[in-house]
């Protein structure tokens, strides 16, 4: 066997110079951090042959930054003062073996030369012999690279190599160990980076089987997608030659229902020809009776101007006697003044009345609005209008009773009236105007306190006018003088004490304007007066400034008990002086009964007894809130409410306002030229009167002349006058009854004749034109007389063919809709495709189907066919086959690592991987390995194997092939990818366990137990299964010479969970399976592993100096 005997450290970190001495089983242990992971790093660059980071300390910590520039520059602190950095130097990692069996060496090893600007070059080396005494060190310097390829030449018999590819070195050094193949560098890492078994089926085929390669199924996958894709094709040739054979069925629908429709419209002339043809008939008969009529009626006209020539002779005679006669002129003349009287009443009358219905109006207008008035509210500035109201309506009274008195009595009614309309107009503009003058004052009012509502809503308080400015200029005089002096305003600095809101309208109301007072510091008091004096020239200045300390000498400050100084608070020192002053004394009672027990006293609800006289104090004094935060929304509230009638009472006056204007621009009807005018009417009476007398006299004349001859003649006359009207009549009637028969014959002369005429004539072009004579007598003509023997009269058939061509045209007109449909269908998804779409012939179309069922398809399936073969052949050999050579060779594999365990027995626990069909993909398994696959005559095509799989075949297709990737979006081409890394994984087949048999035979599944063990169990597990693997991988029970292989594996911290029981086991199991071992913990596990250890090496760390040191029971003690 080939055993590690030694390992050399040059420039590692804080290692300069180690040289560690390695046994059969070796113990390295020591505190965290003091470089057992450091040694191991550097192990695993010499034995795995890579220098990459990733492989850094796993154990130890995952998150690792750990460099491999960093174990050479020994910067990995930032602060180290060993560091290398910016030095020229070289860096040894070297491990020498041993063969027990030809008793020779070979030492495997890297060198790195670093230099000052940051350039590190690297090469591994190998070669025959053992690890120099001077350990790679010339002159007090670590060989370079140059430096060792010389060293290597000056003996030949090392058969020394520097090697450039770190692959070369890794093929040279598998070979030195006699072990050929690269599951033992992933076993040595996995074994390294140990982690306990959270999926047994991952670590059975990376840790213990040798992983065949995947099936390459790219090429199958073409085939499977070019059979896929000729498939496709077929059906879509199959689609178009369906669709095809549909164009072409729904082209003969449309052909017939072409054709009925062509015999419709045949039948159809063929019935309007008919019909026109009997039209002229008729017409040419109807102009015969035209001309025979028109005759007759000219005669009959002739006859009637005669009688009434004949009647008009005789009405003339009779007039002229009548003309002649003395009563006759005489009735003429009496009528003639009579209309003239009755026209001349009905002027007078008309306007008489029309008077009397305005005065009757505009005295209840008058009385109505005089009415309103009196329902408006109580208002000083419409009480004189109110007043004249009344009169008004008074006066108007007795117009509305009678008016028609004023024709014939005396005007001073109406004059009363119009005097006291006078008055009410003149009342009214001066009402109108003061209720202006108000709404305005209260809109400026309403203004205001809107202004002083939203001065309060920013908490400013609307002190009076000037108080504010005052304080702001006296503030600004002091500052010059007295920079930090303060003005305030005695109500600022008030409040009212808590629970004695009560209180506030007596102090509020008892102060007053007081409240408005100044406040300043004593010591600053002479200049804020005379800044006064200077200010108070203006005349408007008429706030108090409050002398306190005058007021604190000479009265007395101190506010007596229950007086109304208590009901107050302030912070200001000032103002508490001042208030004692004012308030001290007046002494707060319940009632008023109280008041006279004390010299000054005051209520609450603001009755005041002061000077031995009681007094109240005006209710505004008190309702006005200065005092305090609180008055604020105290004058908010009542400003709200105030504001709030203001409005009340503008809606109140508003119609008023609007009823005066109106009335205001108003023409009043009772004016002085108004009673005039009735005057005048009355004048107009009288004349009435007159006319009736003189109306009665003319018809008392006509009543008395005699009028009987005259009757008569009148009868004679009228008679003759009745007979004229009718004969005219009649000759009017008989003449428009001419002139309609010469309209009608010219009509059919003219227009109807040679109408029907032309219409005949174009009927006729259009059928020889349409309906070739044969195609007439063929088919149309027995059809029309079918219908004529059946319906009688071509319009009977007319009629019947218009009802049904319609529909027929609609279902015609469907036919080739629904062809146009199909034809466009064809061409949009068969597309370039140019056939014309709206041609009348189906010529085209039908060329295409032809040529699809007569060659194209037959070909396509023969293509399928091939391809079908070709893709199923691939599917075996390169997919099938492959699959199960990797199920077979890993369950040898499996088989191989059993026999090892049998003889590997853990304590009293024996172990045993199990690799069995997977159930969840059992269907492919059986497939897989199928015996009729490979051993049967057809394989894959034989028919008993396809009638079993075939379906499951076609399905596996369509999951690995897919179709052409422009054809998938972005999930379906994730989908497939899974899919292919699924399918062509043999482990997707197999189901991974470790089975474990205890002394008494129970069984137990590592997957079923996994995640209920503690973390010893699973190391457990693991642990035995790495030995079994590596023993397997060394062939340590083959005595031939390829069992001679190295022996080694490493384990950093595989034993930190496990109990001293089973480390003692693990170890000794170790042993019996004739492995070399380096293990790797902390010192806990001191006492667990060293006494069966064959050495064991302590890792110690001073600052920035490691090393490693011999450790024995004798050194512990």
């Amino acid at each position: 066997m080939k055993k590690l005997k030694r390992i050399l450290l040059m420039n590692w970190l804080y290692f300069g110079k180690q040289l560690i001495e390695v046994d059969d089983v070796n113990f390295l242990t020591g505190k965290n951090g003091a470089g057992k992971s450091t040694v191991i790093d550097a192990l695993q660059i010499v034995l795995l042959g890579e220098t990459s980071p990733r492989n850094f300390n796993k154990a130890a910590n995952d998150s690792s930054q750990r460099t491999l520039e960093g174990y050479l520059r020994a910067d990995m602190d930032d602060s180290s003062p060993k560091s290398r950095r910016g030095k020229d130097f070289s860096s040894y990692i070297a491990c020498e073996f041993h063969d027990d069996q030809t008793d020779a060496d070979f030492v495997a090893g890297i060198v790195f030369d670093c230099r000052h600007d940051g350039t590190v070059r690297q090469q591994y080396f190998l070669y025959d012999g053992v690890i120099p005494d001077h350990c790679f060190v010339e002159n007090r310097q670590t060989m370079s690279i140059p430096a060792l390829r010389a060293w290597l030449k000056s003996m030949p018999d090392s058969h020394g190599q520097l090697f450039d590819t770190n692959w070369r070195y890794r093929e040279e050094l598998l070979s030195k160990w006699n072990v050929h193949t690269d599951q033992m560098c992933r076993m040595l890492k996995k074994a390294v980076s140990f982690r306990p078994i959270v999926d047994i089926r991952q670590f059975i085929t990376e840790n213990i089987c040798d992983i065949p390669e995947k099936p390459d199924i790219e090429a199958m996958q073409q085939t499977i997608r070019d059979y896929q894709h000729h498939e496709r094709l077929a059906e879509q040739q199959e689609k178009k030659l369906e669709a095809l054979d549909g164009i072409g069925r729904q082209y003969q629908r449309w052909l017939e229902a072409n054709e009925e429709l062509r015999q419709v419209r045949f039948l159809s002339l063929w019935a309007e020809r008919e019909q026109q043809a009997q039209q002229m008939d008729q017409l040419r008969q109807e102009e015969a009776s035209c001309r025979r009529d028109l005759e007759e009626s000219a005669q009959r006209c002739r006859e009637l101007e005669a009688s009434i020539a004949d009647r008009e002779q005789r009405k003339s005679g009779l007039q002229a006697q009548r003309e002649k006669s003395d009563i006759y002129r005489e009735q003429h003349r009496l009528q003639a003044e009579q209309r003239r009287l009755q026209q001349e009443r009905r002027r007078l009358s008309r306007d008489i009345d029309a008077a009397l219905e305005e005065i009757q109006k505009e005295a209840a207008q008058l009385t109505d609005l005089c009415r309103r008035m009196g329902q408006w509210p109580e208002l000083e500035a419409v009480a004189a209008l109110r007043q004249q109201a009344e009169e008004v309506e008074r006066a108007c009274a007795p117009l509305l009773e009678n008016a028609a008195s004023l024709l014939t009595s005396s005007l001073e009614p109406l004059e009363q009236t119009q005097a006291a309309c006078a008055e009410f107009s003149h009342r009214l503009q001066q009402a109108a105007y003061s209720l202006s003058a108000s709404t305005r004052q209260s809109q400026t009012t309403r203004r205001e306190t809107e202004e002083t509502l939203a001065l309060l809503q920013k908490n400013v308080k609307d002190y009076p006018s000037g108080l504010l400015h005052l304080k702001q200029q006296l503030t600004d005089g002091l500052q010059d003088r007295h920079p930090g002096a303060t003005v305030e305003i005695l109500a600022d600095v008030l409040e009212i004490a808590d629970g004695e809101e009560a209180w506030r309208g007596a102090v509020e109301g008892f102060l007053n304007t007081q409240k408005f007072n100044l406040l300043v510091e004593p010591e600053v008091y002479d200049d804020a007066l005379t800044l006064y004096d200077g200010i108070k020239g203006n005349g408007r200045q008429t706030y108090g400034l409050v002398d306190v300390g005058k007021i604190r000498q000479r009265e007395q400050t101190d506010a007596q008990e229950g007086g109304l100084a208590q009901k107050v608070e302030t912070d200001n020192d000032l103002a508490r002086s001042y208030i004692n002053y004012l308030l001290g004394r007046i002494i707060c009672c319940e009632t008023v009964s109280e008041l006279r027990e004390h010299r000054a006293a005051i209520t609450a609800d603001g009755m005041v007894y002061q000077g031995y006289v009681a007094r109240p104090i005006p209710r505004q004094r008190m309702e006005d809130a200065f005092l305090g935060r609180k008055a604020v929304a105290l004058r908010m509230e009542k400003l709200r409410a105030e504001l709030h009638r203001q409005e009340e009472a503008v809606e109140r006056l508003r119609p008023v306002e609007q009823l005066l204007e109106d009335q205001r621009k108003r023409e009043v009807l009772f004016t002085a030229r108004f009673c005039q005018e009735m005057a005048q009417r009355q004048a107009a009476a009288a004349r009435r009167d007159e006319l009736d007398g003189q109306l009665k006299q003319i018809e008392a004349q006509l009543e008395g002349l005699d009028l009987l001859w005259l009757e008569d003649l009148d009868r004679e006359l009228a008679q003759l006058d009745g007979e004229i009207v009718q004969l005219r009549k009649t000759l009017r009637e008989e003449d428009r009854n001419g002139g309609l028969l010469t309209n009608r014959l010219q009509q059919l002369t003219e227009e109807k004749l040679p109408q029907t005429r032309q219409l005949l004539a174009e009927t006729e072009r259009t059928i020889e034109g349409r309906y070739p004579a044969e195609d007439r007598e063929a088919v149309g003509l027995p059809r029309y007389r079918e219908a004529l023997q059946r319906l009688k009269k071509p319009a009977a058939i007319l009629r019947q063919l218009r009802d049904q061509a319609p529909e027929t045209e609609a279902h015609a007109a469907q036919q080739w809709e629904q062809l146009l449909r199909l034809r466009r269908e064809y061409v949009q998804q068969y597309r370039p495709c140019p056939f014309a779409v709206d041609a009348a012939h189906n010529d085209e179309f039908e060329a295409e189907r032809q040529l699809l069922a007569d060659s194209a398809l037959p070909q396509y399936r023969e293509k399928i066919r091939k391809a079908r073969e070709s893709a199923l052949e691939q599917f075996q050999n390169d997919f099938l086959a492959k699959l199960k050579s990797s199920i077979d060779q890993v369950q040898e594999q499996v088989r191989n690592l059993n026999r090892a365990l049998e003889r590997a027995q853990f304590g009293t626990d024996r172990y045993r991987f199990l690799v069995e069909r997977n159930p969840d993909y059992g269907d492919y398994y059986d497939m897989i390995l199928s015996p009729e696959l490979m051993e049967g005559e057809g394989g894959l095509f034989a028919l008993p194997f396809q009638q079993k799989y075939g379906p499951l075949i076609e399905d596996l297709f369509s999951r690995i092939a897919g179709s052409d990737d422009t054809e998938h979006n972005a999930r379906q081409q994730s989908e497939l990818q899974q899919n292919i890394e699924r399918y062509t994984d043999f482990r997707t087949y197999l189901r991974f366990d470790l089975e474990t048999t205890d002394g008494n035979g129970n069984r137990q599944l590592l997957s079923k137990t996994l995640n209920t063990k503690s973390g010893g169990e699973t190391q457990t597990p693991f642990y035995i299964a790495v030995l079994a693997s590596f023993a397997q991988l060394y062939r340590v029970n083959d005595p031939s010479g390829l069992g001679n292989t190295v022996r080694l594996v490493i384990f950093d911290e595989a034993f930190n969970k496990m109990d001293s029981e089973r480390i003692v086991e693990s170890i000794r199991l170790l042993r019996k399976m004739h492995l070399q071992a380096i293990i790797c913990t902390p010192p806990d596990k001191l006492p667990d592993i060293m006494p069966e250890a064959d050495r064991t090496l302590l890792v110690c760390k001073d600052k920035y100096r490691m090393q490693i040191l011999p450790y024995s029971k004798e050194r512990t003690e």
